[in-house]
């Protein structure tokens, strides 16, 4: 008979972290092919930093939901962080939408919900 492990039990991830991160992980592609069909309106009218911003923003949003999805704290960190900088961008540039802006903040509110319960 062998003896019990030491190890902890790690628990489930909760359903709604698991769509949180679904919902984020589908959203990215979706706005990066939008961003592929308009990119020249999007240069026209916003200029060569949006869009640069928007890569960078997405590569952090990329990131930190993957630490999430691992319900590691620093995914949180990390994403949260996207989203307030990304808010600030938007507001400075005169982008801003709470449409947009939204499911960013639905997903890092979530994750702080669940905080206590990741690693």
């Amino acid at each position: 008979m062998e003896p019990e492990s030491a190890l902890p039990v790690r628990p489930a991830r909760p359903i709604l972290i698991t769509l949180a991160c679904l919902v984020g992980f589908a959203g990215l592609p979706a706005a990066a092919y939008v961003m592929m069909l308009n990119w020249q309106g999007l240069v026209a009218f916003r200029g060569w930093s949006f869009i640069v911003a928007l890569i960078i923003f997405g590569a952090i949003g990329f990131a930190g939901l993957i630490g999430y999805w691992l319900m590691r704290r620093w995914g949180l960190y990390l994403y949260a962080s996207m989203t307030v900088l990304s808010l600030g961008y938007a507001l400075a540039s005169g982008t801003f939408s709470l449409v947009g802006s939204l499911g960013s903040i639905v997903i890092t509110a979530i994750g702080c919900a669940y905080f206590t319960r990741m690693e």
